[in-house]
């Protein structure tokens, strides 16, 4: 019989597999989180290593390729079994080096059948990577582990359309993750939000599919990995009436706090529930307003509400950005109305249109724009 490593932060999920292969005359040893799963992987020796993708600390596609890069362990089976059900995760895992992969709640035959299978094929001998590949691989472990207890949730707020607040909420998320952070985006717009199209995700799950009791599960069949790394719950592909609930916010928040280091949160047109209650834990409230008379009224009347909502202004970040070559209102006169400077000024990028229409980010497709120099510096100051 096997000697298993088991690897899942999920206490009850945990206890329910371990006593599934124990019955199957399996040996396991069991860890909590990615890294201490890394550490014992590679000081014993396992002949399967199972393995969920959403944990607090390194997820499992970063954990399957590091685990690649390292002689004791690039060559043992590695199993996934997680709650997300989506292909493309299927084949990020695959991607990352996994032999197998079962979606949550899985049973005694499927279990059995898929580890007797496993063990009975070949072994294939992956080659150690070079040292380039290996530091590739592994950029995201240290800044993760120092943020596991509480990420940080930075909200953008622009009570008023129009104003780019999507954009730059989609680009800081970038920027963060270039910056070796990472980083889930939450888009709590009800009416069918944008930030899929600026990324051209595909999605089936999105946050008004989650069911009334928002657990760690759940959580996992909702959030969506991009191609460039970053992770994001989508907003209803309908239009709906209402925002998410204020106990089904403060819930999924809970849970994105212990799995990533920073939430960027693109808030909706409103002061909704939702909203509201990711301002109550934000560590920053990015207003965003544009150089016209309505955006910078909207933006005054914003920040009289937000010290009743526990938001002050040591936590408010303002940017002036510039959907248009030109604006109404200078900056000196923003700074008046508002009463205080902004903290960063992004330019009109006559190449945001085609960033959309292509679903690649300014951040990601065209890194030396003078936009994304201003993204870029403004979140070195977080």
């Amino acid at each position: 019989m096997a000697n298993i490593l088991l690897i899942d932060d999920d206490a009850d999920f945990r206890s329910m597999l371990k006593l599934m292969l124990t019955r199957m005359n399996h040996t396991v040893s069991l860890a909590t989180r990615g890294e201490d799963g890394f550490t014992q992987a590679t000081n014993n020796k396992f002949d399967l290593i199972i393995l969920d993708l959403m944990m607090p600390d390194v997820d499992g596609y970063e954990l399957t390729r590091r685990l690649r890069t390292e002689a004791a362990t690039r060559n043992v089976p590695i199993l996934v079994v997680t709650a997300r059900t989506q292909p493309a995760d299927r084949e990020s895992a695959k991607e990352a080096g996994a032999d197998a992969y079962l979606t949550k709640p899985v049973n005694n035959r499927e279990l059995a059948d898929r580890i007797t299978e496993i063990l009975a094929g070949p072994r294939p001998e992956r080659p150690l990577p070079t040292n380039s590949a290996i530091k590739a691989a592994t950029p995201i472990s240290a800044p993760v582990a120092a943020a596991t207890a509480t990420g940080r949730v930075i909200v953008f707020l622009g009570l008023r359309g129009g104003m780019g607040k999507t954009t730059l909420a989609v680009n800081l998320a970038g920027a963060l993750h270039r910056s070796g952070r990472r980083v889930c985006l939450l888009d709590l717009n009800p009416s069918v939000g944008h930030v899929t199209i600026h990324l051209r995700a595909r999605v089936q799950v999105t946050w008004a599919d989650l069911p009334a009791d928002v657990d760690s599960r759940a959580v996992a069949q909702a959030v969506i990995r991009h191609d460039s790394g970053l992770f994001l719950i989508a907003a209803p592909l309908k239009p709906i009436r209402g925002s998410l609930s204020v106990e089904g916010t403060q819930a999924l928040l809970t849970q994105l706090r212990s799995s990533f280091a920073d939430i960027v949160v693109d808030g909706g047109p409103a002061l909704d529930d939702a909203t509201c209650v990711a301002l109550s834990v934000c560590r920053y409230a990015v207003l965003v307003v544009s150089p016209e008379v309505g955006s910078v009224q909207t933006a005054v009347a914003t920040l009289r509400a937000l010290p009743s909502l526990s938001v002050f202004d040591e936590q408010v970040k303002v940017i002036l950005n510039y959907p248009n070559h030109e604006g109404q209102v200078s900056r000196a006169a923003v700074e008046k109305a508002l009463g205080r400077a902004v903290d960063a000024v992004t330019p009109f990028d006559a190449g945001q249109a085609s960033a959309v229409a292509q679903g690649v980010p300014l951040v990601f497709g065209q890194a030396n724009t003078p936009l994304v120099n201003a993204i870029m510096e403004f979140a070195a100051t977080l």
